[in-house]
């Protein structure tokens, strides 16, 4: 042992001197741009520490190195001599770009929100890079460039180069090793009390997350068998003309914003005239679109959800259809997440329009996607999904058009930190007039129409964070997410025709209003709505069973 310690470990700790000064032993070059990036990326993990175990000195020291030493053994592992550079220079592009994003909208680089960024479409994309990004990068890679420039590394044999690494990682992990035995209670404790704090130590966090993902998608494009579930399902017959219900799937829309839940200023100056039931209490499944769209479509609640279990198997709307409902989805967002593989869709942000730009479109679309539907009978039930863009930010402002923009001045630039939150807060609640346009539209739309006993359901995926406490935007694990991000909108309107000829009880809803509700309880309520019966059917979670006039 001893031995191998002088052969291998003692040339990376002395390197030769007679090499010139600029020519550096691979492990040695490893130890440098680690500790740099420690050093560089890691002001909110240090924040953090400080605030959550404050005048715990020993331990943040502790929890520094521990960092330190992941950043090492990813280099170390993930790099061969010619491979060395860059892969520290990607590193240091991981870890600007996850400061970038917690310093300038308070998200967290973790696998969901990895994923969210992934399924995002081109359009979504250009809204979050701008000049203050381009600068950021710029300024972060300088050093990493000037020190991939300058120092050269020691050319090695493939055996030396090979043996000196794993005598670097042994070290490494015994260092790994013995911190953990001699600190355990107190990392133990810490990463308990404190969970989100790890996803602030840069680079190797959002290097594990991108692992994470990537063999969670890896297994994704294993063929795997498809669950067809609710193969009892069976529709009581519809008496009376056809049930129509149009499903509006709100995007980064939060409750409190909503004046019909008692919001100060006038965002819903039309769904305030109609008899509309505003649902206050009611929480998502996620915090991001990728999570909670097909989460809420699932026979899943948000407790026991799997997303390989839930996309491998039949949602709502496939039961649905099943049962002879004709479903059609109509997307204006960045996809359906999966949801509508198998139904009747069409992507309307595809399509040339003036009310479109560089891939993103005026929710009006949808509205024209509707007429379309309208126009064709069916001697069915129907559902009709609707999936908005809705308030997706950080481009609020393009959220709206000219005639919903009741609040100004707007924030117009996508870097919102440099905005003020009162410019933030007009350009976001300018969107939710937008909704409230859209959603009255199809209400009057559903009234004219003289074949279906109509209704409309509007649920969001999410909510957002608009600079409470820094924070921006969306995404943050589930767990931490603050009320902002989990606590959504959901409205129910229905035509006096359905009223009438139903069995629902619209006054006994109302007074539902304030009732506790959240995404688990759209599987089951729509499978009430449509008088579907299978055993996978609860009555404690369809919101308007105990509104019936007549128990099925």
């Amino acid at each position: 042992m001893l031995d191998y310690i002088r052969r291998y470990a003692l040339p990376i700790i002395t390197p030769d001197l007679n090499k010139p000064a600029t020519s550096w032993h691979p492990v040695l070059f490893a130890l440098v741009a680690a500790a740099s990036m420690t050093l560089m990326f890691n002001g909110p993990f240090f924040a953090a520490l400080q605030t959550n175990i404050p005048g715990q000195i020993s331990l943040h020291l502790v929890l520094i190195l521990v960092v330190f030493l992941l950043n090492l053994m990813l280099i170390l592992m993930f790099s061969h001599s010619r491979l060395l550079k860059p892969v520290v220079l990607l590193l240091f592009i991981a870890g600007s770009l996850s400061l970038y994003f917690n310093q300038t909208f308070g998200v967290l680089i973790n696998q969901e929100m990895l994923q969210n960024a992934v399924e995002t479409d081109q359009a979504e994309a250009k809204g979050l890079i701008s000049i203050g990004f381009v600068i950021h990068l710029m300024q972060w890679n300088l050093f990493p460039l000037m020190l991939i420039s300058i120092v050269r590394i020691q050319r090695l044999s493939r055996r030396a180069y090979f043996q000196h690494s794993i005598a670097a990682l042994a070290i490494v992990c015994i260092a790994l090793l013995s911190v953990g035995v001699t600190q355990y209670a107190e990392l133990a404790s810490f990463f308990r009390n404190f969970k989100s704090v790890k996803h602030l130590a840069l680079p190797v966090s959002p290097v594990i997350a991108s692992v994470s993902l990537t063999v969670k998608s890896l297994k994704a494009q294993v063929p795997t068998e498809f669950h067809i579930l609710a193969t009892d399902a069976k529709r009581d017959a519809t008496v009376g003309r056809p049930k129509l219900l149009v499903l509006v799937v709100g995007e980064t829309a939060r409750a409190d914003h909503f004046q019909l839940n008692g919001y100060p200023r006038p965002t819903n100056p039309l769904l305030s005239k109609l008899p509309v039931v505003s649902f206050s209490q009611v929480t998502s499944c996620g915090t991001a679109t990728a999570h909670s769209l097909p989460c809420m479509f699932s026979a899943f609640t948000r407790e026991n959800y799997d997303e390989t279990q839930a996309k491998s198997s039949s949602n709502i709307l496939d039961i649905l259809q099943a049962t002879g409902v004709d479903v059609s989805w109509h997307e204006n967002n960045s996809g359906c997440k999966g949801v509508c593989d198998r139904l009747r869709h069409e992507y309307l942000y595809k399509q040339e329009d003036p009310r479109c730009n560089e891939g993103q479109c005026l929710d009006d679309l949808l509205l024209d996607a509707l007429d379309r539907e309208l126009q064709n009978i069916a001697d069915t039930d129907r559902i009709i999904v609707l999936h908005q863009l809705g308030s997706h930010g950080p481009e609020y402002f393009k959220r709206s058009s000219s005639s919903d923009k009741v609040f100004k001045p707007e924030c117009i630039d996508k870097q919102l930190q440099l905005c003020s939150r009162d410019t933030i807060v007009n350009a976001y609640d300018n969107s939710i007039v937008a909704t409230d346009r859209l959603l009255a539209n199809i209400i009057n739309s559903l009234q004219q129409q003289k074949y279906y006993d109509a209704s409309m359901l509007y649920m969001s995926d999410h909510g957002e964070s608009l600079g409470e406490n820094g924070v921006y935007l969306h995404g943050l694990p589930y767990f931490i997410a603050p009320d902002a991000q989990t606590h959504i909108p959901m409205l129910w309107w229905i035509s006096k025709e359905y009223e009438g000829s139903s069995e629902l009880d619209t006054k006994c809803i109302e007074k539902e209003r304030s009732s506790p509700l959240s995404h688990d309880n759209l599987f089951h309520s729509l499978l009430g709505v449509f008088s579907v019966n299978t055993a996978l059917y609860e009555s404690k979670l369809d919101i308007f069973k105990s509104c019936k006039k007549r128990v099925r």
